[in-house]
């Protein structure tokens, strides 16, 4: 099969999944996307339909989805994490980017954030975080598999590499496509 562009909803409380009403689909079916949200939405951006995409979808969890505020600039294979103010989407395909887009949720606006973009370019990578940083690791940079992480501090938008949080092995989601969200290597 192809890219989708259908939602399913996890609930938490019982370990279950259902599909979501079709006025709940992301707005083109896509692969490749990366997602992060708060406690009352989610935004879905990038991926890769028939052309690479900068779109960013926003769900609300109680009801549907609706546009968001699009990517600085069109890709896919990036990660994404956040707190419950803003969510960051970085790195990505094609030709592996360092790009970091910021979400502000409450205008529901994106933008490039120099300061803020990764240490070196990246692709396949995972991202995870907390209300305070965010973690971007493993993947490729420069076609190479990679176990460095990154680290942004939301405070200040920076970046910087944390060569004490590097993964034991390398990350790469690729290889378990499309039922995981990244393996270890």
């Amino acid at each position: 099969p192809g890219p989708r562009s259908t939602m399913d909803k996890v609930t938490y409380a019982s370990d279950t999944t259902a599909p979501l009403p079709s006025g709940a689909n992301l707005s083109s079916a896509r692969y490749g996307v990366a997602a992060t949200g708060n406690s009352t939405h989610g935004y879905f951006g990038g991926g890769y339909p028939s052309s690479i995409a900068a779109t960013m979808d926003k769900v609300t969890y109680a009801s549907a989805a609706v546009p968001g505020a699009n990517l600085s600039l069109a890709r896919y294979f990036l990660a994404a994490t956040g707190n419950s103010t803003h969510g960051y989407f970085g790195g990505g395909e094609p030709g592996s980017k360092s790009t970091m887009d910021k979400v502000t949720y409450a205008s529901d606006t994106t933008a490039a954030v120099p300061g803020a973009a990764l240490s070196s370019t990246r692709r396949y990578h995972a991202a995870t975080g907390n209300q305070t940083a965010g973690y971007f690791g493993g993947g490729e940079v420069n076609d190479n598999n990679t176990t460095s992480v990154d680290k942004v501090t939301y405070a200040d938008d920076t970046t910087a590499a944390v060569p004490g949080a590097n993964t034991k092995h390398w990350l790469f989601w690729w290889w378990c496509w499309p039922f995981c969200v990244f393996c270890d290597g």
